[in-house]
């Protein structure tokens, strides 16, 4: 089976899709006083103590076995996404093979500086001064999500590797279990993600008082680092080094850390069910809007 790049760019598009959310990072709330957003991005969700890390670690490594029926589905999509990929890893792999070219190398490799161990080590310590000189424990805390989501999610890959251990591409195809020399999911792509539900959860999230232009950067920055963080799946894949089902893993597993980690400093996942509500208030949804005019056709956000 052939496989033209159209149709890779579109699968890769639809692997993204499945691990965001509906609109992840542009949903709508119903507004907010100004003051009391300002007010929130200053305070932590939680005390920023040791103890909340066991808490951390309690809910992440405890989460399977609280999961209610979407929970159950949408883990059953990423693992048989995942499972299906492998059906046709070759596939996948002869045509990222057959359609690089070296301008494109270049570009995906300076992409895959996001998959570096000191993206995310700057970008906790960026959020980190910034608190200090904010006076924002918000900032704060979310310094401190980014490191603990790089270490469990770091964890996972890890344990994964030596369970289902694979070769890369450019060495053979086989598929070992409990080997010490696997490559199966994507650390370089673990790594990328694990800045991802930090940053967009807690602070590219559309507020209901938000001003057009702050509306355009938040869904600006937000797509960026989901784009970024999949080129650097992609070149992972371009370089021969991993298959598809292994970066795909990769995403879901440090952008999916990095949302039960939001989720356990607020809480549990009320607040995210909270924010659907609120988007389906009538006056709190964005939408697009058709004008048909003489000749013309305007489309409006609203």
């Amino acid at each position: 089976m052939r496989m033209s790049c159209g149709t890779l760019r579109r699968g890769l598009a639809a692997m993204v899709a499945l691990l965001s959310p509906p609109l992840s990072g542009v949903s709508w709330s119903q507004p907010a006083p100004a003051a009391h957003t300002e007010e929130r991005h200053l305070r932590p969700d939680t005390p920023l103590e040791w103890s909340q890390i066991g808490r951390d670690a309690r809910y992440v490594f405890g989460r399977p076995a609280h999961l209610d029926r979407p929970g159950w589905f949408k883990l059953g999509a990423v693992v048989g996404t995942g499972a299906a990929l492998y059906l046709v890893r070759k596939d996948i792999r002869d045509a990222v093979q057959r359609n690089r070219t070296e301008s494109a190398d270049r570009f995906l490799d300076d992409a895959r500086n996001m998959g570096k161990l000191g993206t995310p080590l700057a970008a906790s310590l960026g959020f980190y001064l910034a608190g200090l000189v904010r006076g924002s424990e918000y900032d704060t805390e979310t310094a401190t999500l980014i490191l603990e989501n790089l270490a469990f999610a770091g964890a996972i890959t890890g344990t994964t590797q030596k369970v289902i251990a694979t070769d890369r591409p450019e060495t053979g195809d086989r598929i070992r279990f409990l080997s010490s020399n696997g490559h199966s999911v994507s650390g370089d792509v673990t790594i990328a993600t694990s800045v991802l539900a930090p940053i967009i959860d807690r602070h590219l999230l559309i507020e209901g008082d938000d001003g057009r232009g702050v509306r355009f950067w938040k869904r600006f920055g937000t797509w960026a680092l989901y784009g970024t963080a999949g080129l650097t799946a992609l070149q992972r894949m371009d370089r021969d080094r991993h298959w598809a089902p292994d970066v795909f893993l990769g995403y879901a597993n440090g952008l999916g850390i990095g949302r039960l980690l939001v989720d356990s400093h607020r809480g549990g996942r009320g607040w995210r069910e909270a924010r659907r509500r609120g988007a389906a208030t009538p006056g709190a949804e964005a939408r697009v809007a058709f004008e048909f005019g003489p000749g013309a056709l305007r489309i409006t956000w609203r």
